[in-house]
């Protein structure tokens, strides 16, 4: 069911009965972008000026105009108390040239890619551009205010953000946002875990909560780690251009355990991989992997940097330690 926007005009107003302040908390918790505007509501209705502008007489004025912008047939109908609510929002976001804004709702273009799909470069009309992996969604307005540029994701994207002065980029997902000041980062949400890995490559951008309070800057070559559960930010120097490399089609390992990396040649080449023991499985790898590899390729890599064998039995890979001979001494 399509929300009823008005209600967000008797809410200033404080006129919402519990049932539709129920509704209102509803849509609110749907998205970080409903959060943005029911906070921009809140601030609203603190500010001692709403009784300033509630006269009737500026009250009738806002009513007409709305009444031309939603086109209604029936001007003065049953419907007028509740459009001398919106009335008061119009008077409020008319001093603004970007407030209607706020309270239209917005049509948003969504790019989706499933588990198996690769990666999508998606160029925006500000010029910047977005390297999209699989399992993951991006929404993006129809255009952009020009107040700011903000866009919604879950899953994981590489962004490389065209400067512009007057106006923010933002990314928002359903944890944390993502300021950008023109720069280049990494962003991987984690639904189940309910927190976000941001990794900063060039330029400056500030972790936010979802009501736009910051949490804090991130310099170039860091690595933050935002948990919900926890309200915790975990900050770590990285590689970055080893962690940036997967827009390229290719598999990325910083400091991988071989548990994780066989979890994912699992996945990619639909087999099974054993590993002898649980101390190997925990030995840890730092390398990249190109998408069009060949498993026997892969395998053969990983035997480069590290003591290990593998024997391969249809969709059963095996991978153990590697034996080394012992010389035996020769008695008389």
């Amino acid at each position: 069911m399509e929300f009823n926007y008005a209600l967000l005009a008797k809410y200033l107003v404080g006129n919402l009965s519990p049932e539709e302040m129920e509704e209102v908390m509803r849509w609110r918790d749907l998205s970080a972008e409903n959060e943005t505007v029911f906070s921009e509501v809140f601030r609203l209705r603190l500010s001692w000026n709403a009784a300033k502008y509630a006269d009737d007489e500026r009250i009738d004025r806002a009513l007409e105009k709305i009444n031309a912008r939603i086109n209604r047939t029936r001007r003065y109908g049953t419907v007028r108390s509740l459009l001398k609510y919106a009335a008061v929002i119009l008077l409020f976001v008319s001093f603004s040239s970007v407030g209607w804004n706020y309270f239209k709702p917005e049509t948003y273009m969504t790019i989706a890619l499933g588990d198996s799909e690769g990666v999508k470069k998606v160029a925006l009309d500000d010029g910047s551009v977005v390297w999209l992996r699989g399992n993951s969604v991006l929404k993006i307005p129809q255009s952009f205010s020009a107040a700011n540029r903000t866009v919604s994701l879950q899953g994981e994207a590489f962004f490389d953000i065209a400067k512009n002065a007057k106006s923010l980029f933002i990314v928002a997902t359903d944890y944390v946002k993502v300021e950008v000041h023109g720069t280049s980062f990494n962003v991987n949400v984690d639904a189940e875990n309910k927190s976000v890995e941001t990794i900063l490559v060039r330029g400056s951008i500030c972790l936010q909560t979802l009501n736009g309070k910051n949490i804090l800057e991130m310099n170039p070559g860091e690595r933050v780690t935002f948990s919900q559960n926890e309200n915790t930010c975990f900050t770590e120097h990285v590689d970055v251009n080893v962690c940036a490399t997967w827009r390229f089609n290719q598999l990325v390992f910083e400091n991988t355990t071989l548990r994780e990396i066989a979890n994912k040649l699992s996945i990619k080449y639909n087999v099974n991989v054993n590993i002898e023991s649980s101390k190997l499985a925990q030995r840890r790898f730092r390398c990249v992997i190109n998408e069009d590899e060949r498993l026997p390729d892969v395998l053969e890599q990983l035997c480069y940097l590290a003591p290990i064998t593998y024997r391969i039995e249809n969709s059963e890979i095996y991978i153990s330690e590697k034996q080394t001979k012992k010389c035996m001494s020769m008695g008389n």
